[in-house]
């Protein structure tokens, strides 16, 4: 039996639309081994089928390995699933490393192989990135269909609190939610802010980091769909020691701050929704 672990991320990180993502030491724990016929314990029955997206990725994998055979895998959750953790690209890339462990022998496939495909299975890097390089990530889609990713180190000068509450949000609906077109200004000020973003979370300097917030792409439609938004918002930047952004579609809300116990002053017992504060630890 092979045991791994495959981290939670945030994707997006405000102006960092389908771009951005960063991976934490929350994980899933996955322990595999070969078996005749596939089995799937320690998850929601209804991700048992073979249609599941861990089958599914655990197939195109084995397609491209050019090898056949099904595996056993006893799932340890700890990632909270359709909250904007990145619960489906943790189980994706895990769905990948299991053929690739398990079938690759002398063979087995690079970090760059298994990006590829678990980025098309998902549709877009941005969470399956960080989920296998660890650190901060920007990548994209290239005109030749493949995909390209560049990991940064995030300064130990920020920290990070996730938090979570007691309801979901579909990734699907809150794509719908977006506008098809968008303003050419709103465009260019996006993509400026996702530059600076990405400079601020590598040098720590956070008033680089409250100016570099700034998104018109998805934060401020999805955020309708996240009870409190606005509450939690006002708590938490309101002495300018700590930024919110929605985790990748949420409804998780990233707190990131420059005080490591800025986690213990969260106070949200006024809000309508039950959230738990959890703090976080990047995954370099």
């Amino acid at each position: 039996m092979i045991k791994f672990k495959i981290p939670a991320t945030s994707a997006n990180l405000g102006p960092g639309f389908d771009c951005l993502g960063l991976a934490y030491t929350l994980s899933n724990t996955y322990k595999v081994e070969k078996a005749k016929k596939m089995l799937i314990e320690g998850c929601d029955k209804k991700f048992t089928k073979s249609d599941n997206v861990f089958n599914r990725a655990f197939l195109a994998t084995m397609k491209v390995l050019k090898k056949k055979g099904s595996y056993h895998v006893h799932y340890e959750p700890t990632i909270p699933t359709s909250r904007g953790l990145g619960s489906s690209a943790s189980v994706i890339v895990a769905g990948c490393m299991t053929a690739n462990l398990l079938y690759g022998g002398k063979r087995k496939l690079s970090k760059d192989k298994i990006f590829q495909i678990a980025s098309r299975i998902e549709g877009h890097p941005d969470n399956v990135a960080p989920a296998i390089y660890g650190g901060l990530t920007a990548s994209t889609k290239l005109d030749n269909g493949t995909f390209y990713t560049s990991k940064f180190i995030v300064s130990s000068k920020l920290h990070f609190t996730a938090l979570i509450p007691d309801f979901t949000t579909s990734t699907e609906k809150a794509r719908k939610i977006l506008p098809k077109v968008y303003k050419k200004s709103d465009a260019v000020s996006t993509i400026s802010h996702s530059i600076l973003m990405t400079k601020a979370l590598q040098s720590g300097d956070f008033n680089l980091l409250k100016n570099a917030k700034v998104d018109f792409i998805h934060e401020p439609y999805r955020k309708k769909l996240i009870k409190d938004y606005e509450y939690i918002k006002k708590k938490i930047e309101k002495d300018g020691d700590a930024i919110l952004l929605i985790s990748g579609s949420g409804p998780t809300l990233l707190v990131i701050s420059k005080d490591s116990n800025f986690y213990k002053k969260i106070n949200l017992k006024n809000a309508k929704a039950k959230w738990e504060v959890r703090k976080l630890e990047i995954k370099k």
